[in-house]
């Protein structure tokens, strides 16, 4: 009489050859049954399951089609901590919102940036932010209804994009105080204030209105120089803030939600 053990192994060689004669493809631990078997690590794998591609195309393209006016190639958002919102849970989405001017000025101010922004990174047209990470779970609740209120509260302002400057890596221009600076701020306290329960360390922090127009350059020689050119030819751009944009950040790419237009000046 056999053993149990010498019964097992038998049943177990037997079950495997009946898989192989089979042709049929099967995880190990199914050949395996349950039998004290160590099972092997799992493959490396190197590229995306053809379904996961798919579907990162789709979303990636229904980003577009939902009127991406600040489109660009994927690629991660920074997760520091200062950037993400102070909620309970993990966001899946986060929301930009940015100024909203009117068409001439924002086509003169964004064809500034294609000037002086790296082509390979230059992602976006030219904005004014701010807010940077606003949670999505908030979104209906308090995000949006407090846009439409103090919009319909706040009147249609003047700017003028008027001040140079040089950041670490790059070029900004500054609105003075009297050109849109100071009105600009009121509007960022007033909302600043309405969300402090959730919003980023970034977001909580100071405010002053500007648009960058070169970034992420580590040549400082290649930054003074451009940074001396627009000193010399800049001359000021004008415009009128029409309200408010909230743009949806979809893994690198900003996504247009909705536009919250200020009271029309009397």
């Amino acid at each position: 009489m056999y053993s149990l053990s010498v019964i097992q192994r038998r049943t177990l060689i037997g079950h495997a050859r009946t898989i192989m004669s089979q042709n049929t493809r099967l995880s190990y631990s199914a050949a395996a049954g349950s039998a004290d078997i160590p099972k092997p690590p799992p493959k490396p794998v190197s590229n995306p399951p053809a379904n996961q591609s798919a579907s990162n195309h789709r979303q990636h393209a229904s980003g577009k089609q939902q009127g991406n006016r600040h489109g660009g190639p994927i690629h991660k958002r920074n997760q520091s901590p200062s950037y993400i919102p102070q909620t309970s849970s993990a966001e899946e989405a986060v929301y930009v919102l940015t100024l909203l001017t009117d068409a001439k000025h924002h086509r003169t101010l964004t064809e500034t940036r294609k000037k002086y922004f790296p082509p390979r990174l230059n992602r976006l047209e030219a904005h004014i932010t701010l807010f940077h990470a606003l949670p999505g779970s908030q979104l209906e609740e308090s995000i949006k209804p407090t846009l439409r209120e103090i919009s319909s509260k706040t009147s249609q302002f003047h700017l003028l994009a008027a001040t140079p400057f040089r950041l670490n890596k790059g070029i900004a221009i500054g609105l003075p105080k009297s050109s849109g600076g100071d009105d600009a701020r009121q509007v960022h306290q007033q909302l600043k204030a309405a969300w402090a329960d959730f919003l980023s360390r970034q977001d909580a922090g100071g405010f002053a209105a500007h648009y960058t127009i070169m970034n992420k350059v580590d040549d400082e020689k290649e930054v003074q120089k451009a940074f001396e050119q627009v000193q010399q030819e800049w001359k000021g751009c004008h415009g009128t803030v029409l309200g408010l944009s909230l743009f949806k950040y979809d893994r690198g790419n900003w996504v247009h939600n909705e536009d919250f237009k200020f009271a029309p000046n009397q």
